[in-house]
């Protein structure tokens, strides 16, 4: 280990201990936030526990001040500190917080800036705060939460139980870096996916729908019509994620031109601009509005506005509607498929990717700043007529609101 080596590391994991040869109850710890942070193990209670010795700093606090921290280094005298012994106010508030108490204040200063705020809010406030609310935060064990999984993988299914599970990661790790308890670290810590026999060959999901599964899909939803009918066309003629979609709201959509809010930190396809294609908007003024509610797709739940998510019920619905099944897919295998049918129509590799809300690769994200709001209106349009052609719409359907229209669909023009 080496100030050199420390400055140069690039991490393939979110979190890496690397321990020193020289003093090996030293570690270094380097985060995906881009924290490096000395560590010293000790033993207690005949448990191996860990110490924040300070952060690294190749001026001020490097290895060999490091190795001379953990050698002087007396568990004795950096044992976490009892509420009133020598604890500020707000310390002492911490040790005897609840889980509740901490969710809170997570929710007040955190969450309030997602744009998933709600969904988070109610995944810890029902699912967390009943079984694990009322014990000391400080105290939580890995056990504890891992418990909580195990019983929501029976009664709410595994993609729930591990969700609600990495909100509770996520809240120990807040409380982590936020350094208000010099002593505290999370009993959760983030993993690198498991390599196993489970594993899908290729790195992820590939299925994408062809033109006869593509007809069935999109002749359904327009069968099935209302919010779940709109939103399956429209993934497919905009190639967005399902989130974006469902939370967009009516206020964004400026003649033809949607403006997808941006959202603080790295929130994925957001701040993009879109021209929408006639389909689009013929799909959208057929959409239900419900008074007051501010989302495109919009329900009202107990007097609450909130964004759509019945998607299990009505997919069901809507697969009811199919002449013939046809193998398994997702809402998310439409993104796939209309990014396929992109590349399939000619639209540039690059124009595809932003179409998506891909960011750009290397220094092309640095120095090429424009939003391509032509380009992506194009690919759009391409989009929709080409998709109009396969499901059996007449061209005007896929180039214009308006009557009859002098605009051929792009296959039709190279069979002319």
């Amino acid at each position: 280990m080496s100030d050199t080596w420390i400055a140069r590391h690039k991490l393939t994991l979110p979190q890496e201990d690397w321990f020193d040869t020289v003093r090996t109850e030293l570690i270094l710890r380097m985060s995906y936030g881009g924290a490096k942070t000395f560590r010293v193990r000790y033993k207690t209670d005949g448990k191996t526990r860990t110490h924040k010795l300070g952060r690294w700093d190749p001026d001020k606090f490097n290895v060999e001040a490091a190795r001379k921290a953990a050698q002087k280094f007396d568990p004795d005298q950096h044992v976490r500190p009892k509420p009133g012994a020598g604890a500020t106010e707000d310390q002492a508030w911490w040790y005897n917080a609840t889980f509740e108490d901490v969710i809170k204040k997570y929710i007040a200063e955190v969450v309030a800036n997602f744009r998933t705020k709600k969904e988070t809010e109610r995944c810890l406030n029902r699912y967390v705060v009943p079984a694990l609310g009322k014990k000391v935060f400080i105290d939580l064990k890995k056990s504890d939460a891992g418990q909580l999984r195990r019983s929501m993988r029976r009664a709410n299914g595994v993609r729930q139980a591990d969700i609600v599970f990495a909100l509770i990661r996520s809240v120990m790790m807040w409380v982590e870096d936020e350094e208000i308890l010099d002593n505290y670290e999370s009993p959760l810590r983030y993993r690198p996916k498991r390599r196993g026999k489970n594993k899908r060959r290729g790195g992820g999901r590939e299925r994408v729908l062809d033109d006869e599964e593509l007809r069935l899909v999109w002749r359904a939803a327009t069968k099935l019509g209302g919010q779940y009918g709109g939103l399956v066309r429209l993934l497919l003629l905009t190639a967005q994620r399902r989130q974006c979609l469902t939370t967009a709201k009516w206020s964004e959509v400026v003649g033809d031109t949607w403006y997808i809010r941006e959202e603080p930190g790295d929130a994925k396809g957001t701040g993009q601009v879109l021209q929408l294609p006639p389909l689009a908007l013929q799909i959208l003024k057929t959409l239900p509005r419900i008074k007051g509610n501010p989302y495109v797709f919009g329900v009202e739940h107990k007097g609450e506005h909130k964004p759509f998510n019945s998607f299990s019920q009505r997919k069901v619905e809507l697969q009811e509607l199919f002449p013939h099944p046809i193998p398994r897919w997702t809402l998310h295998d439409l993104r796939r498929t209309a990014r396929t049918r992109l590349e399939d129509i000619g639209v540039d590799m690059q124009t595809g990717e932003v179409v998506l809300g891909h960011a750009l690769p290397g220094v092309k994200r640095t120095y090429i700043r424009s939003q391509f709001k032509e380009k992506r209106a194009d690919a759009l349009l391409r989009l929709a007529q080409h998709i109009a052609n396969v499901v059996g719409l007449p061209p005007d359907r896929g180039t214009s609101p308006k009557g009859a229209s002098n605009v051929v669909a792009l296959d039709h023009a190279r069979r002319a």
